[in-house]
């Protein structure tokens, strides 16, 4: 029920208490769902910018040298400090690149810096292998979105032996 005033007092007119009166009716009515909904809202975790994510395998990128997309499953850290399949895969949400390879050409110094030209014979940049990366979307200049990460590649072969 709405309370109509016929006078005010001061510089409140009386459409003023009127308005005000219904505000305070409104807040009675919803004020228990709007503090609930509030307080759920706070209480709920912030997404994160990024996944945890497992580097299960990989494969070579037709037409470029020293690069790879990786395939990859989220993961969570468990109090036991175990890993902890998440829903998030390479399958379900697009395969993942190494920032460190895209400048990769197979000449002179590749990402993270690899001199090749002074690496020993027989060794060349592997691609990542069973490692636990942090994952951020991209979004390229089309709009498509895909999965990056940041991880030095190693540069590994065979010793000769002696």
């Amino acid at each position: 029920m709405r309370r109509l005033f016929r006078s005010g007092f001061g510089r409140l007119t009386a459409p003023m208490l009127s308005d005000a009166t219904a505000a305070g009716d409104l807040h009675r009515r919803r004020g228990e769902t709007l503090e609930r909904v509030a307080d759920q809202w706070t209480e709920t975790p912030r997404p994160l910018p990024y996944l945890l994510a497992k580097i299960t395998g990989h494969t070579s990128i037709a037409g470029t040298t020293n690069r790879w997309e990786y395939d990859w499953e989220e993961v969570s850290v468990s109090s036991a400090l175990a890993l902890v399949t998440r829903f998030h895969t390479s399958t379900n949400s697009g395969k993942a690149y190494n920032l460190c390879e895209f400048a990769n050409n197979g000449t002179g110094y590749e990402g993270p810096g690899w001199d090749l030209a002074t690496s020993p014979s027989g060794f060349d940049i592997r691609p990542i292998r069973e490692a636990v990366v942090m994952l951020w979307p991209l979004d390229l200049d089309g709009g498509e979105a895909r999965w990056i990460f940041q991880l030095a590649n190693v540069l590994d072969g065979s010793c000769p032996s002696p």
